[in-house]
C-alpha cells in the first residue's frame, strides 16, 4: 500500500477521533456546565473545525481537498478573498472604466 495514503489514514483516523471527543465533551458540557460555560462553547467549536479537517482528508476514492490547488490558484484565491469584502466599492469603478473604454476606444475603420 502506499505509505502516503496510509499516513493520511492514520491523520484522518486520529482527526476522527479528537472530532467525536470534542463533540462529545461539548455536548457534556452543555448538559452539565453552568449555563454560559465557555470550555463547552470553544470545545465545540474546535470540535466543527476538526470535522471539517476530517472532511478534507483523502479517502481511496477521493483525493484529499487541497491536491487541486496549485500555488497559483492559492494565491489568486487569497487575493480574490482580500477583495472580496472591497467589491461593493470597486464594482462601480470598474463598470465605469468599462464604459469609458467601449465609449473612447478608438474606432476601426470599414473597408
Amino acid at each position: 500500500m502506499n505509505t502516503q495514503y496510509e499516513l493520511y489514514r492514520s491523520r484522518r483516523q486520529m482527526t476522527g477521533i479528537v472530532t467525536l471527543l470534542c463533540l462529545g465533551s461539548a455536548g457534556l458540557g452543555f448538559l452539565f456546565a453552568a449555563p454560559g460555560s465557555a470550555w463547552a462553547a470553544s470545545a465545540f467549536r474546535i470540535g466543527i473545525v476538526f470535522g471539517a479537517l476530517w472532511l478534507c482528508f483523502p479517502t481511496k476514492t477521493r483525493p484529499a481537498a487541497w491536491a487541486i490547488f496549485s500555488p497559483m490558484r492559492l494565491i489568486l484565491l487569497a487575493v480574490a478573498v482580500h477583495y472580496a469584502q472591497r467589491l461593493k466599492w470597486y464594482l462601480p469603478a470598474i463598470l465605469v472604466g468599462i464604459l469609458l473604454y467601449r465609449m473612447l476606444r478608438p474606432r476601426q475603420r470599414r473597408k
